[in-house]
């Protein structure tokens, strides 16, 4: 604090015995140093109490920073959350058109093959009537006779 050597003190030793005199210089001197004493306590709380503050003022900063980082960080949350949220619902849409075509090509598949059937059917009866015309006149008789003495063997019995 004050820069004194020990040649100051001395010097001012001397003088306050020249002046206080030998018999009332130690009761002085005790004064002197409790007040000395009380003066670096007083200094010494002093820094403590600026050192607390400054301690004080570094957390409330540091709070400060932590909070903004935390509100930094949940909105950085809610974005994700609703980009998540938008990527959900583009994804549904997706499987859901998706889904919509493929209804829509197994009803044309359905209805593709339900009309091969009726060609396929038409095809098969023009092929029966076809071969049915293309018989030979005695195989057309010889058949129906069967068909009559079948018919005649089943009315006798």
């Amino acid at each position: 604090m004050f820069d004194v050597g020990f040649q100051e003190i001395i010097l001012i030793g001397v003088i306050a015995l020249m002046v206080i005199g030998p018999e009332r210089l130690p009761s002085v001197a005790r004064s002197v140093g409790m007040w000395v004493g009380k003066l670096q306590r007083f200094v010494a709380g002093v820094k403590s109490d600026i050192a607390s503050e400054l301690k004080t003022d570094e957390l409330r900063s540091l709070l400060t920073n932590q909070e903004d980082q935390i509100r930094e960080l949940k909105e950085m949350v809610n974005e994700t959350r609703s980009d998540l949220e938008k990527t959900a619902k583009s994804a549904s849409d997706s499987v859901a058109k998706g889904m919509d075509g493929a209804v829509d090509q197994v009803r044309d598949a359905a209805e593709t093959a339900r009309m091969n059937n009726e060609k396929m059917e038409e095809i098969r009866r023009a092929a029966k009537a076809t071969s049915s015309a293309t018989l030979m006149p005695d195989e057309k008789t010889s058949g129906s006779d069967n068909t009559t003495t079948d018919q005649d063997s089943s009315k006798s019995a």
